[in-house]
């Protein structure tokens, strides 16, 4: 298996990233779109599988014409929020009821706005489905968990035996509906994402198992709690530690002598730094585990043709010291360390995406870059709109 590669650095890619944010403010925000498609065009083309890079093909005008659309919306809500609010509460309903549109609009433009060895993708997912999966299923999900939760109040209510033993079952029935809605939601979209995209006229296939999502999910509940005991442990022993040094200073009891004041404050802001600190640790450390585990899922049972196969190696513990190790460079250095920070990511997730050919790497693209050819024009340009829920590059 080959793995893919990311050849950029921190110090040239912050040449880049410090000129868009300037001439994004100098010009009031107007630059964005041709700041995203700067930075998508960097990390595109240093991202490479066998000595082949990917390419960002849209212009900043395409994406430009989608900002001005997302900033009318936002300055026509806020305006009508000021003047009528039961119209803002309107105009937000129909901008929520127009997400699968959006998404599929993203996805189909990112899709095509992305190739690889000159081969480029192509998202074909219906918007009817597309509803489906972010409106129906999470509605239903919604209504079976309100359903439960009432059954479950109603039976309380009643009292005696059969009351108590509603309540146990309905208190193991509901996580455990949850669990499995989740993870058929999780099922349902991602195999809508995959199994819509094409790279020239080849189709990627997934075929995910529910039982195995809600193993991952249990399994990241558990970490999840192991994680916040840890943490809550921790902070709670710094805290005995504090209490039983303040007695032992003979500083418990004396009154509001500034000078105790001042050293409680002292001894309370390094407690409540550990707990924001353990929170936010723990938090992405769980975070890290969730997304490597469904990643390594979803990777080992995606297929490209029947032909190519895919696999994660990226790891928690890893993952989660980078993710980390850059939110510490950036708050210590005011953000200044922003480009380094994406660029080490980028770089451990590349790494660990491999990439199996089992007729030979060469042959496929080569093949698929005759079919391209062969359709000419029928690839073209794709939407010249951009809503900004765009996909990675399969990283």
């Amino acid at each position: 298996m080959k793995s893919l590669e990311f050849n950029g650095s921190g110090s040239e890619y912050f040449k880049i990233w410090i000129v868009n944010i300037l001439l994004t403010i100098v010009t009031l925000g107007l630059y964005y779109p041709w700041a995203k498609v700067r930075n998508n065009r960097y990390f595109y083309a240093n991202t490479t599988l066998d000595g082949r890079n990917f390419e960002y093909h849209a212009v900043g005008k395409q994406l430009f014409i989608g900002y001005l659309i997302a900033m009318s919306l936002l300055i026509t809500y806020v305006v009508i929020q000021k003047i009528f609010p039961m119209g803002s509460l309107i105009l937000l309903a129909l901008l929520f009821l127009a997400i699968p549109w959006v998404i599929v609009r993203s996805m189909m433009f990112n899709m095509r706005m992305t190739s690889f060895s000159n081969v480029r993708f192509e998202f074909t997912g219906k918007l009817k489905n597309a509803y489906i999966n972010f409106f129906a299923y999470p509605l239903a999900l919604y209504i079976g968990f309100i359903a439960l939760y009432l059954i479950l109040i109603k039976g309380m209510s009643m009292g005696g035996f059969v009351s108590g033993v509603l309540a146990i079952v309905l208190f193991v029935a509901l996580p455990a509906f949850m669990l499995y809605g989740l993870a058929f939601i999780k099922k349902k979209n991602t195999e809508y994402f995959i199994n819509n995209i094409n790279y020239g006229q080849g189709v990627f296939r997934t075929n995910l198992e529910i039982k195995n999502l809600v193993s991952i999910a249990l399994q990241v509940v558990v970490i999840a709690l192991v994680a916040f005991a840890i943490t809550l442990f921790t902070v709670g022993l710094i805290s005995y530690l504090s209490v039983g040094l303040e007695s032992l200073l003979g500083l418990s009891n004396v009154g509001q002598d500034p000078a105790v004041l001042k050293h409680k404050m002292s001894t309370i802001i390094p407690i409540i730094t550990a707990i924001y600190g353990g929170m936010i640790f723990s938090m992405i450390f769980v975070t890290a585990y969730s997304l490597t585990k469904h990643r390594a899922y979803i990777y080992a049972n995606t297929i490209l043709d029947e032909n190519i196969s895919f696999e994660s190696t990226l790891k928690a513990l890893p993952f989660a010291w980078v993710l980390i190790s850059n939110l510490l460079m950036i708050i210590f250095t005011l953000g200044l360390a922003t480009p380094w920070a994406k660029v080490r990511t980028a770089k451990i997730m590349s790494e660990n995406t491999l990439v199996k050919a089992n007729d030979g790497f060469d042959d496929y693209i080569s093949q698929k870059q005759t079919q391209t050819s062969s359709l000419g024009e029928q690839i073209g340009d794709a939407f010249d709109v951009d809503v900004g829920a765009g996909v990675g590059i399969g990283l």
